[in-house]
Parts: structure tokens; C-alpha cells; sequence
């Protein structure tokens, strides 16, 4: 090897550990940056931090204020979600009450009579009366908006953030309990008017 081509590549390497070093440099930078401000890299486990993503790019938590804003909406989605699957099962169920499945020819089967036997108001005679079509377009609404709601809250739980994971189960225990205890005085007092 002569001396110019010996010169060129210890010229050349030294470029490139150069050019490492910039790299690295960089990455560092980036990291610090990410630790300063807003840390972009999903954490795949339960963790307590106050600073998150949610959702979509521009919800972000920067402050203690917006996420404790976030956790009271977060909350109140779960008692929504609880609340919406509430008006859906009510609403079946007066369907059923005042159009009860009975067959046509008047002979009822087992499930049939299981059927109208789960309310008392639902025993009587008739043909079977499908959902009207503005009828079925309002279940289909609220079992769309349902479905958008519970997937909406299981992709914050998946956050994996303590804080949001427990907003979301509050709010949906919290709904659960509201409606629960509307729907057992609802029908105490329906109990009390047909007595």
C-alpha cells in the first residue's frame, strides 16, 4: 500500500467515525428532548405517569390540569357507555311488553312463553309485530354509537396508564350503579300501579 492511498483511507475513516458521531449525537438529543417535553414511545405496561397521548395526536396531557380534565371526561364516557347499553336494553324490552311474541296459529312453545312469562303486562293474544323501520334505525344509532364508545374506551385502557385504566372503570361502575338503581325505582313504582 502506498502513502497517498494509506492517507486517503485513515482520511476516510476518520470521516465516518465523524459521521457517527453526529449521529449519536443526535439520537441523544432526540432522547433528551423526548424526556423534557412529551415522551412518544408507547410504554407496553402499567405505568402512573401524568404526561399522555390519548387517542389522537393533538389530545395530549402536557399539564397536570388537562389530564385531570381528561380524567373527568374519561369518567364520564364510561358512565355514558354504561348509560347508552341501558336506554338499548330498555328499549328492547318495552318492544317486547307491548308487542309480545306469541305465534300465530295461538299455540306457544317453551320459548315463547319463557319469552312473555318475564313480563306480566306481555300476556296477551296476537300476532307477532315487527320493529317499524324508524324503530330499527334508532337501535341501530345507538348500537353503532355503543360499539364507537366501548372501543373508544378500551384504546385508552390500552394507554396502559393506571390513572385512565381506573377513570374508565369508575365511570363505567359509576353508570352501572346510576342506572341500575333507576331502573329497580322505575319498576317499584310500575309494581305499585298495577297493584
Amino acid at each position: 500500500m502506498n502513502r497517498s492511498s494509506a492517507q486517503n483511507l485513515n482520511h476516510m475513516s476518520h470521516d465516518t467515525h465523524h459521521h457517527d458521531h453526529h449521529i449519536d449525537a443526535s439520537k441523544e438529543k432526540l432522547t433528551t428532548m423526548g424526556h423534557h417535553h412529551l415522551d412518544t414511545t408507547m410504554k407496553m405496561y402499567f405505568h402512573a405517569g401524568t404526561t399522555e397521548t390519548i387517542l389522537f395526536e393533538s389530545w395530549t396531557t402536557p399539564s397536570i390540569t388537562i389530564f385531570i380534565c381528561s380524567l373527568i371526561f374519561i369518567f364520564i364516557l364510561g358512565i355514558l357507555y354504561e348509560g347508552l347499553r341501558e336506554i338499548r336494553q330498555y328499549l328492547d324490552e318495552t318492544r317486547l311488553i307491548e308487542r309480545p311474541i306469541i305465534s300465530k296459529e295461538g299455540n306457544e312453545t317453551e320459548l315463547e312463553r319463557m319469552n312473555t312469562e318475564l313480563f306480566e303486562s306481555a300476556i296477551r293474544t296476537g300476532k307477532k309485530i315487527r320493529p317499524q323501520f324508524p324503530e330499527r334505525i334508532l337501535h341501530s344509532v345507538l348500537y353503532a354509537v355503543h360499539l364507537i364508545l366501548g372501543y373508544s374506551l378500551m384504546l385508552i385502557a390500552m394507554t396502559m396508564n393506571v390513572y385512565l385504566f381506573f377513570a374508565i372503570i369508575f365511570g363505567i361502575g359509576t353508570g352501572h350503579l346510576l342506572y341500575a338503581w333507576c331502573r329497580t325505582i322505575s319498576l317499584a313504582k310500575k309494581n305499585q300501579r298495577s297493584t
